[in-house]
C-alpha cells in the first residue's frame, strides 16, 4: 500500500501538469485572434477615415467646380456690362448730335409773351424759353413768330455789341394771336442773338453760326 501511493500522486501531478501546458497553450492562441479582431477593426476604422477623407475630397472638388461656375458667372456679368457700357455710349452719342445740330433752312416758329420766347418748330426748340438758335452760315431762314399775350412785341437781330445786323428787324405788334415773319436772306457769323426791343431783360435767345 505504502508503494502505490506515491505513484498515484506522481501520476496525478503529471495530469496537472499537461492540464496546466494545454491552459497556456488555449490561452496564447486566444490573445492571437483578439489581437486580430482588434487590427481587424483598426483597419476598419482606418477605412472608414479614408473614406470619409475622400468624401471631405470629393466635396472640395465640388467646391472647386463651384468655384469654376462662378467665375463663368462672373464672366457673364462683365459681358453684360459692356453691352450696357456700350448702349450707354450710344445714347450719349445720340443726345449730343441732337444738341448740337443745326436747324435746316426754311421757318422757324415761335411764341411772342412779356416772359419770354417759346420755341414751338422745329422740334429741336419745341416748348424751349428763348430757345438757342442755330443757324447754318450762308443759309436762309424764316422767323415767324405769334403774339401771345397782346403787348407790343418785335424781332431783332443783335450782334455782339448789340447793334442791329442787317436791318434784320420788325415793326411792334400788340395784337394777340397775329403773326409777323422776319425773312433771312443770308445767315453771317456776326449774328449773335435775337430779342424782341420793348422786353430785352426777358425776351432774348442766343443765335449760333455753323
Amino acid at each position: 500500500m505504502n508503494r502505490a501511493e506515491p505513484r498515484s500522486r506522481r501520476a496525478v501531478l503529471r495530469l496537472g501538469g499537461s492540464a496546466a501546458v494545454a491552459a497556456l497553450l488555449a490561452g496564447c492562441g486566444g490573445d492571437p485572434g483578439g489581437n486580430g479582431g482588434e487590427e481587424d477593426q483598426s483597419e476598419n476604422g482606418g477605412e472608414g477615415a479614408n473614406q470619409s477623407e475622400d468624401g471631405n475630397e470629393t466635396n472640395e472638388s465640388d467646391g472647386d467646380g463651384n468655384e469654376t461656375n462662378e467665375s463663368e458667372s462672373g464672366g457673364n456679368e462683365t459681358d453684360g456690362n459692356e453691352t450696357d457700357g456700350g448702349n450707354e455710349t450710344n445714347e450719349s452719342e445720340d443726345d449730343d448730335g441732337g444738341a448740337s445740330g443745326a436747324i435746316e433752312p426754311g421757318e422757324i416758329q415761335l411764341g411772342g409773351e412779356t416772359q419770354a420766347w417759346l420755341g414751338v418748330s422745329p422740334d429741336q426748340i419745341a416748348d424751349e424759353e428763348n430757345p438757342t438758335l442755330t443757324l447754318q452760315e450762308g443759309e436762309s431762314y424764316e422767323i415767324t413768330w405769334e403774339n401771345l399775350d397782346g403787348a407790343g412785341h418785335n424781332i431783332q437781330i443783335l450782334d455782339d455789341n448789340d447793334e442791329v445786323v442787317d436791318d434784320y428787324e420788325t415793326e411792334i405788334m400788340s395784337e394777340q394771336g397775329e403773326t409777323q415773319t422776319l425773312s433771312i436772306d443770308e445767315v453771317t457769323g456776326e449774328m449773335a442773338q435775337y430779342i424782341c426791343e420793348p422786353h430785352q431783360a426777358t425776351m432774348n435767345g442766343d443765335i449760333e453760326v455753323q
